[in-house]
């Protein structure tokens, strides 16, 4: 069968090359002892940019305008048909209830809730409009920066006043130069370093070769200055949904490169990006698959409150279904490597670790990965996108000597955790997501908890974001649809004490679609995003997709915030700041 996971915005799936030597931006390091070296290469342009501000009262960008609506890339990635099916009674953990236990406490409500970019903002800044969004966002100091896969936009993150945009997503580079300016292919990504107080936007431009466009904040103020790079990352491929996670020792890459169809594992220089650098480092890695395994979109993780002890590596992850990627029969869970790196010893490394075992088998067979969500209205039916792990792979540091944390390995505290989703079949080629809680002790990663979120109502639930704020709460976010039901925003939650794989707070609307999408290739998400403002360390902002009226590339999307009512303020985190790298 073909593979549900998506053609490039631009004609470049035939590519089969192979990474050519020393090419430009790549070049072998010197081999550590295990006997892997990963590819290093520096920036092939930088500059400084002026206020984005000003950057927005320039024209649009070249090259969009007029252009046909399309959809957006489809993230290609090896032909996937199950190769074998579990008979239906197979064990699953999937919670039936949507608040099993009525006395505990429930999920808050949103504080507020508004609008974010459209189609329309699309259409009229560029005379087209992508399927699926891509949304994508983050909250910083003041702002609150939302990017689809075209337009950016900054809002003020306690009145949702639209601060900066809509813009095109190219804006940044403008003036730039090269295929960052000209280019607007999406795959975006926004993120609040909050160990600087510095926003990272970046997005990818497919040529001949592959390239990760990147900006970095001179400040807290989005709207203000940015150093910009550009750097050439495949060579004779696709770099293909990228995925960033901010760490203290720098900014951590996962791409799945088109044309030879397998993962790559990228670090960047962050202490040279942070001060402006013109040539800083990356060095990439090729995720190989061992004992009959395939990996493809890992997730780094991505940092949220106080920094981890010096040194600790960035651990990607992968949820990993056996029957999917690897040998049928072994233990479903999730597979780890920790991107190790020494900026000032040349030395980095990319190791496997232990794989995790779920609790109970799952199934990422989702209609045998095709389309299978419902929607009412003669709406098409939906992507599941349930063979990947969803954005945020995210983590939090709790410092043993400041925190009370049960031991769940004899003799071990934990101080790492670590939270990821995916779509799973719930049952009956039913969307639920699963999700994970992972920790890190003295002996390494372990599941503290997992469970899958399908509650017995008919809904499909999937492209799911999830993240803990400063005390442990975790809440989850993910659309639902069904025949009956408009795809809509919604979002759970639990709190530390609630029994362990479950959801128990029960489930809030978030934004109520009231429309169908039709006529749109099917495609839907392919990703949302849940974040945690770095002020508080409590308040939780999600954004996604939903439709107000019937129609064809025509999405909406919302944000949305919402806090725990026992999450007390945490102690700013210590800042890494660098000059120029103060609040305006």
């Amino acid at each position: 069968m073909s593979s549900p996971h998506r053609t490039s915005i631009v004609p470049l799936l035939a590519l089969v090359l192979a990474l050519a030597p020393g090419s430009p931006g790549l070049a072998a390091a010197p081999p550590r002892a295990s006997g892997v070296a990963p590819e290093v290469g520096r920036a092939l342009r930088s500059d400084l940019s002026p206020p984005l501000r000003d950057l927005a009262r320039c024209t649009v960008p070249p090259g969009a305008a007029g252009a046909m609506d399309r959809q957006g890339p489809r993230h290609g990635g090896p032909d996937l048909e199950r190769r074998s099916r579990r008979p239906p009674e197979w064990p699953r953990s999937v919670q039936r209830a949507e608040r099993p236990f009525p006395g505990l406490a429930m999920t808050p409500p949103p504080i507020a809730v508004w609008q974010g970019t459209t189609a329309d903002d699309d259409a009229d800044l560029l005379g087209s409009r992508v399927v699926p969004p891509d949304t994508e966002g983050d909250v910083g100091l003041d702002h609150y920066c939302q990017w689809t896969n075209q337009v950016l936009e900054c809002f003020d993150k306690e009145t949702g006043v639209s601060t900066l945009g809509p813009l095109p997503g190219n804006t940044p580079w403008v003036g730039f130069g090269g295929i960052c300016e000209t280019n607007n292919d999406g795959d975006p990504i926004v993120l609040f370093d909050h160990l600087a107080d510095r926003w990272l936007l970046s997005q990818f431009a497919v040529g001949a070769d592959g390239h990760q466009c990147v900006a970095i904040s001179q400040t807290s103020d989005p709207a203000g200055p940015y150093f910009r790079w550009d750097f050439l990352v495949s060579t004779g491929a696709v770099n293909d949904y990228p995925k960033f996670g901010v760490w203290p020792d720098g900014y951590y890459l996962t791409i799945n490169e088109v044309g030879f169809n397998e993962a790559q594992a990228l670090v960047f220089e962050r202490e040279r990006m942070l001060t402006g650098e013109p040539d800083p480092r990356f060095a990439k890695f090729r995720v190989e698959g061992q004992g009959g395994e395939f990996y493809f979109s890992l997730q780094p993780s991505h940092l949220e409150g106080p920094p981890p002890p010096p040194g600790t590596c960035n651990t990607f992850v992968m949820a990993f279904d056996t029957e999917t990627w690897g040998v049928d029969g072994e233990p479903d869970g999730y597979r780890l490597w920790d991107f190790c790196v020494d900026w000032a010893g040349d030395s980095w490394s990319f190791d496997r670790l232990p794989d995790i075992e779920s609790s109970v088998e799952f199934d990422a067979s989702l209609c045998n990965f095709f389309v299978c969500i419902p929607q009412p209205d003669g709406g098409e039916l939906l992507s599941t996108f349930s063979s990947f792990t969803m954005y945020r792979a995210q983590y939090r540091f709790f410092d043993p000597r400041q925190s009370t944390i049960e031991a769940t390995v004899p003799g071990a505290a934990s101080w790492g955790r670590m939270v990821v989703n995916h779509t799973v079949d719930a049952g009956g080629d039913r969307a639920g997501v699963r999700w994970a809680e992972l920790r890190r002790g003295r002996h390494g990663w372990f599941l503290h908890q997992d469970g899958t979120y399908a509650p017995g109502d008919g809904l499909h639930r999937w492209m799911g974001s999830i993240a803990m704020d400063a005390v442990g709460n975790l809440a989850l976010g993910y659309s639902v649809s069904s025949a009956a039901v408009f795809p809509s925003i919604r979002y759970t939650s639990r709190r530390p004490g609630d029994p362990r794989g479950t959801m128990a707070g029960g489930e809030v609307e978030l934004q109520a679609g009231t429309g169908a999408q039709v006529d749109s290739s099917s495609r839907w998400g392919d990703y949302s995003t849940m974040s945690i403002d770095p002020v508080d360390g409590c308040t939780f902002f999600f954004t996604s997709e939903y439709y107000e009226e019937t129609g064809s590339f025509d999405w909406a999307t919302a944000i949305g915030k919402f806090r725990f009512d026992d999450c007390v303020n945490e102690p700013a985190p210590a800042r890494t700041r660098r000059p120029g790298a103060r609040r305006p």
